[in-house]
Parts: C-alpha cells; structure tokens; sequence
C-alpha cells in the first residue's frame, strides 16, 4: 500500500487514532496499518470534493455512506467491508474523543458478503478421525504433520500460532501451552491433551533443526521453522489423502471444525471464544447457527389428523 499524505494538521489525530486502535480495541498492527490506510484515503477525497472539506468536527454520516457507495460500484464486498471497519472505528474515535457533534457510530450498515453461506463449514467426527488415520507416522515427515493436525484440530490454534510455536511455549509439568499475542493481541494458555503432547513429544524426538532453533516444527530437509502458508498446504494435502472435499480446505478448517463440535455439545460461548482467543461472542456466535438443511434430514414429519 503506498503511503497517502494529508494535510499536517491531520497527522495528530490519525497518530492519536493509531494508538486507539492498538492500545483500546487491541487490533494487530496489520490491521492497523490496513485501517490507518482506507481512512487516507477517505480523507484524500473529502480534500478532493468542492470546495475541499477538511473540518473533521463538521463530517457527517451521510457523507460516511455516500463514500462507501461511490465505491461500491468498482469495489468488492470484501474490499468494502474493510473500508467500512475503518471508516466505523474511526468514527467511533472522534464520537468518543469529543471530536465531532454527530453520531458517526451507526452511520454505517453492516455489508455483507454475496454467495458465501452464513454457516461455517467444519468436518464431521467421524472425518476428522479418517483425516488423522491419513498422516503416515512412519515417517519424520508424517510425524510432524500429525502433531500439526492435532494441534490445529484440538486445540483450535490458528496457523500463525503454529508456524511460531516455540518450544519454550510447551510448559509439559504443567501439561499446558502458552500462546503469545496474536491475531487478537491476547495471551492465552491452554490445556495441552494427551493425545497433542504425546504426538509432540514424538515428534521432537526425530525434529531436525539446528540446535539453536526453538521453533517446533520446521522443514524436513533444512530445518527450517515453517510458514502459515506451509501449515495450510499440510492440511491441504491430508484432506486430498483422505479422500476429504470441502469448499474451504486449510488449517482454518479444523478450527472451525473444533468450535462446531464443541457448541453442538453444549460449552458455552464464552468458553469457546476464551479458547479460540475470540475477542468478540459475536464471532463466536456464527457457530450457533442452525442447518436448516441438516434439520429437515433428522426431523419427523408432522403428525397428520386423527380421525375417529
């Protein structure tokens, strides 16, 4: 993204805005860098438009969704959902700030997103035990993989977290993982299960890393720590392996596999998104949606009248 520059008087508030975003709702400095960018550009326009507007203290909401229309017609939902976060955040900024006289907050409407269902896809139990069966343990390779699998599958992690997961993180005593902030810039520890610490721990005991590496899975062949991308393509290849199809294959998968399985067995919200690391119970919600679809299989038909 290049750098867009806007008037010195400006710079103050948008710095001042960045650290809300960091310190106050605790967004990754990626998303930051990504909403300190949408709102640049709003801001280039609005010094565009005639005559030029840059009192921020006089903007109003219609001109918030005038924006996002105008851009709506060369834009996609996803591109016009990040603008509206930034445009959202950074009105809820000024409102709060005493920056403005007008209620930016609900000025815009949540967009939704064409063509993709509103409930997640996760794999059923009993495909997820074909998918462990799949790895091959005989191998360094297989090992490795399958401690991945399990980490992705029972603990929920993203690929982030396992692609940098230490080995100073696995605290074995005391049968936890300690995860550093992430996505949602929030320590978590979880409970580390047998099944994950025993694949572990067989694993490391064949891991080919230098011996100044505390990464804990790396690449066969260079010992190398491994990338999110390349803990994807692992999930991707097992599901292939497993004869597993799914619109959306990946490491994401068996996160959202573990948070279905765990709603439909009744753990609370709030347990499940303490244990995903959601900042929010709305993203979490999405797992409580009802199939619809799935009913209609398991439900009895209506009873028909009784006549004497």
């Amino acid at each position: 993204m290049k750098d867009i520059t806007l008037l010195t008087e400006h710079e103050t508030l948008l710095h001042g805005f960045q650290e809300h975003l960091l310190s106050i709702q605790g967004l990754a400095p990626r998303t930051c860098a990504a909403r300190l960018f949408y709102l640049r550009e709003f801001l280039r326009w609005r010094l565009r438009s005639k005559p030029p507007k840059v009192k921020l203290r006089d903007l109003r909401p219609e001109v918030l969704l005038q924006y996002i229309l105008k851009r709506s017609v060369r834009d996609s939902a996803v591109r016009l959902q990040a603008v509206a976060a930034a445009l959202r955040s950074f009105g809820r900024f000024l409102q709060f700030g005493g920056h403005t006289r007008y209620d930016l907050i609900s000025a815009l409407p949540r967009i939704a997103s064409p063509g993709r269902s509103c409930l997640p896809d996760y794999l059923k139990p009993n495909q997820l035990e074909d998918l462990l069966c799949s790895v091959n343990t005989r191998t360094a390779t297989g090992l490795r993989n399958h401690a991945i699998i399990l980490c992705l599958a029972r603990l929920g992690l993203r690929a982030a977290e396992v692609a940098t997961l230490q080995l100073d993180q696995i605290h074995w005593r005391q049968g936890v993982i300690e995860l550093g902030a992430g996505k949602v810039r929030r320590q978590r520890q979880l409970p580390l299960p047998q099944d994950v610490g025993q694949a572990l721990a067989t694993y490391l005991q064949q891991r080919n890393a230098p011996a100044d590496s505390r990464r804990v899975f790396c690449a066969i062949r260079n010992g190398k720590g491994l990338g999110s991308p390349a803990i994807t393509q692992i999930v991707r290849r097992a599901l292939l392996q497993a004869g597993i199809e799914t619109p959306r294959p990946g490491a994401h998968l068996l996160r959202r596999t573990l948070a279905s399985h765990l709603v439909q067995s009744g753990v609370s919200l709030k347990a499940v998104a303490d244990l995903l690391g959601h900042r929010c119970l709305d993203t979490t919600r999405l797992y409580t949606s009802v199939n619809h679809a799935l009913l209609r299989k398991v439900c009895r038909p209506w009873p028909k009248e009784v006549t004497p």
